[in-house]
């Protein structure tokens, strides 16, 4: 799709087309640039104000989403938002970062950078955030302006860095949570009291705030019912599970809660056997219905075990599938063929014993050990590229791409599994989703030129900035 947009600037730097020339020379841009459809002739653009014109221009806004943010801010002058703009840019965010804060929260161009700004900024820099830390945390939760430095956000984290005994742990749950900022004093020192007053030690309530930093939100008289829930299934509150069952509790609804219920059921598990594996292991809930699936899969359909004996040795739940589970059981399966184990064999060892250990209890002893390492090597060297690529494939399955198109995309640009996720992809699709207000567009437009993906987010903005001050866009 930018191809074209490139090549139009190329070719138009001596002959500037009308947008209709524009688009009878690229017909096909009509079908992906969906947002053009607000552009015509009339050049309507000139007939939105000053605030538009600006969110567009300087923030990389389309039309259709400046539109909608000039409704909840608006200025006559450049002065006060090019300030605004001039300290983040100096603080390292980024056209993408400046992009998503504005959307989040317009007010902010608005805000005074000497008194309301650079103070909070240099605050965060004081207490050990790093340059990266500050940048995502704002980027996120851009209210972190409206609050007062002196009376909001110095007490709430040196209340957190008192509670966990640590700075640097203080830090991580701020990145975790930011919204943990917005809470008073009173109300975390309410939530606390609640957990001690039931007995949760306080080095477990630190362990739960470091966990699941959100628990400082929670309304108090569902925190109580929840810890009299906690209790009744069977968990002790001076333990550190019973922290831990009430952040498995806390991160999933009652309705996923149920449907994971449900798919234990399906293999044949009981109420009673779903509930001791929790109190066990809590985390054996907090599983994906797709994770469990593939586990009780490979171990019932795969190895033929009982489902009751995964449910009665939940850790086996949540080692990684690509990295221990399927290499070890096909490993297993190997050694069944060969005579070398009972087709009956039933360990916990063989899956929970770590890597080194693992060869040497289960490989090195067998008179064919060579054979049997090549296998499970071959096995491990296959796994580690399906999970070095697997985050990839899970954010454009998650965005809408259909297997096809996975096979598609990744054959014809093969490059764009090289690329980081976090820096590169993912901040190309979100800059292309704002531009195209559409992720179904978003898609089509990376099916037809997959190489997309690998465009800086700045260098895909100059290129719309260009065309937009052509009157093109």
């Amino acid at each position: 799709m930018f191809r074209l947009l490139c090549k139009s600037i190329v070719i138009g730097s001596s002959v500037r087309a009308s947008p209709v020339h524009y688009f009878l020379e690229n017909p096909s841009i009509l079908s992906r640039l969906r947002y053009i459809s607000s552009v015509n002739t009339d050049d309507n653009i000139k007939e939105h104000s000053f605030t538009v014109s600006y969110l567009m221009n300087k923030c990389g806004f389309s039309l259709k989403a400046a539109l909608e943010v000039s409704k909840q801010v608006h200025f006559e002058t450049p002065d006060k938002p090019d300030s605004v703009l001039t300290v983040f840019k100096n603080y390292g965010f980024s056209k993408s970062h400046i992009l998503n804060l504005v959307r989040r929260r317009p007010a902010v161009l608005l805000s005074k950078p000497k008194t309301t700004l650079l103070p909070k900024l240099e605050f965060f820099q004081s207490k050990g955030f790093s340059s990266p830390d500050v940048i995502k945390i704002i980027s996120s939760y851009p209210w972190v302006f409206k609050y007062s430095l002196e009376n909001q956000l110095v007490p709430a984290f040196d209340f957190l860095e008192n509670s966990l005994q640590s700075e640097a742990v203080a830090i991580k749950a701020i990145k975790r949570f930011p919204r943990i900022l917005n809470v008073t004093v009173e109300n975390m020192a309410r939530v606390v009291d609640v957990l001690l007053d039931n007995g949760v030690p306080e080095k477990n309530i630190a362990l739960l705030i470091r966990s699941r930093p959100s628990i400082m939100v929670s309304n108090l008289e569902n925190l109580k019912k929840l810890i009299e829930e906690v209790t009744l299934m069977g968990f002790h509150p001076s333990k550190s599970q019973f922290v831990v069952a009430i952040r498995v509790l806390t991160s999933v609804s009652r309705s996923t809660w149920e449907k994971k219920l449900d798919v234990h059921r399906k293999w044949g598990l009981s109420e009673e056997e779903i509930l001791e594996a929790f109190v066990k292991f809590p985390w054996f809930m907090s599983l994906s219905e797709a994770k469990i699936m593939a586990v009780m899969d490979l171990f019932v359909n795969k190895l033929g075990w009982e489902s009751s004996y995964i449910a009665k040795n939940p850790t086996f739940s949540s080692y990684s599938l690509e990295k221990r589970l399927i290499p070890r059981a096909l490993v297993l399966q190997f050694l069944v063929s060969k005579g070398l184990v009972e087709k009956s064999f039933r360990s916990l060892a063989f899956f929970n014993t770590p890597e080194d250990k693992f060869r040497q209890m289960f490989i090195d002893h067998h008179a064919d050990s060579t054979q049997i390492l090549k296998f499970y090597e071959e096995k491990l060297n296959l796994s580690s590229v399906l999970t070095k690529h697997l985050p990839k494939l899970e954010f454009f399955q998650s965005k809408g791409f259909s297997s096809p198109d996975h096979v598609k995309v990744i054959s014809s640009y093969p490059w764009i599994l090289k690329r980081s996720l976090e820096d590169q992809i993912v901040p190309a699709f979100d800059f292309l989703g704002n531009l195209l207000q559409s992720d179904v567009v978003v898609i089509i437009a990376i099916k037809r030129s997959p190489r997309i993906l690998n465009s800086k987010v700045e260098n895909m903005a100059s290129i719309v900035d260009v065309l937009r001050d052509n009157g093109v866009l």
